[in-house]
């Protein structure tokens, strides 16, 4: 394999959390995904994986998780835009 497309979980990644408190690592010298955001640890793949397991429940999503209301709007709005343009699609087809 190319060195050029390494294993990012072998490197340096952090701990990433969604609207709904769901957790996953991600490579700490990438720009998060749209909807995911720090959680305030990093290090190698299994100190992520030991504040998972520690902090998750079985479903990965983070125990006593209350998501702020500006979450919740922001994922009603992407929601209703990509609604909105699936209605478009569907009218062009």
């Amino acid at each position: 394999m190319n060195d050029q497309f390494t294993d990012w979980q072998d490197g340096h990644v952090k701990v990433v959390r969604n609207h709904e408190g769901t957790c996953s690592i991600w490579p700490v010298d990438r720009e998060n995904a749209l909807g995911w955001y720090d959680v305030g640890v990093d290090g190698d793949k299994a100190t992520c994986l030991d504040y998972i397991e520690a902090n998750c429940d079985e479903l990965c999503r983070l125990k006593d998780f209350e998501p702020i209301d500006s979450e919740l709007r922001f994922v009603e709005d992407k929601t209703r835009e990509w609604e909105q343009r699936q209605k478009q699609k569907q009218v062009e087809d």
